[in-house]
């Protein structure tokens, strides 16, 4: 990945929410203009393949609302692997 995509991913990543699906407006409302000015011709198809590859990657999942055709973005917590939950089970005896 080059480190343009790293950056447009950390910007689009950080702004997500975990608990509030946000539109392709929201998203871009969001971003800060000091960031979005270190990219380098940053445009609307670079924040769709951003989108998308965060979607294949797991890291985002697509929700919309049943009245509304428009696309929103979650955020997705990060899982855990078998042994982070069994050390931090275990923590709570110790």
């Amino acid at each position: 990945m080059s480190d343009r995509a790293e950056k447009i991913e950390e910007l689009v990543l950080g702004v997500l929410s975990f608990y509030e699906p946000m539109s392709f407006e929201l998203i871009l409302l969001d971003m800060p203009d000091e960031q979005i000015l270190d990219i380098e011709d940053f445009n609307r198809e670079d924040l769709e393949k951003c989108l998308e590859e965060l979607l294949k990657k797991k890291r985002i999942k697509v929700t919309s609302p049943k009245t509304d055709k428009e696309v929103f973005w979650l955020k997705v917590f990060p899982k855990k692997s078998f042994l982070q939950r069994t050390l931090s089970y275990l923590k709570k005896f110790t």
